[in-house]
């Protein structure tokens, strides 16, 4: 059992089934479970940003109610409360941002769901899971 588990959620069953796993692996007194839901950060919304690629000084703010609706979907799929659960809603690159956050929050776990690419496949694509699995410091559990 872990004190504190990170479980990040794009919607897929995949990522669902990792939720329905990771609470059941959160102690029961007092393990804290973590829903992360990374958006694709919006562009700037003046010409010359959205050219240049930047990104909009706000974008946690515009990404968090759709973030907040894939998470809520999640938790009904895994017949979970979402009070059961903190939700986290962040923009950028999901590999980056999920290890961010394991070192901010301090996790002792991250449960994940894997899309369930061939080994030769992630070596030349790279998967936020394989990437998360060789970087993060705490242990990884993959969910297929």
């Amino acid at each position: 059992m872990y004190q504190s588990i990170l479980v990040p959620i794009d919607g897929s069953a995949q990522s669902c089934a990792a939720l329905k796993l990771a609470a059941s692996l959160t102690k029961a007194d007092g393990g804290r479970l973590y829903a992360l839901n990374i958006q694709e950060p919006p562009l700037a919304e003046d010409a010359m940003g959205r050219a240049a690629g930047a990104i909009a000084t706000n974008a946690e703010a515009i990404v968090q109610p759709a973030g907040l609706a894939i998470i809520e979907q999640a938790c009904q799929q895994a017949g979970l409360d979402s009070k059961q659960l903190q939700p986290i809603v962040r923009a950028g690159q999901p590999a980056r941002v999920i290890l961010s956050e394991v070192e901010s929050l301090g996790v002792d776990a991250v449960v994940m769901g894997s899309r369930g690419n061939s080994n030769i496949k992630s070596l030349v694509v790279g998967s936020v899971s394989h990437r998360v699995l060789h970087v993060a410091p705490c242990a990884v559990v993959i969910v297929r």
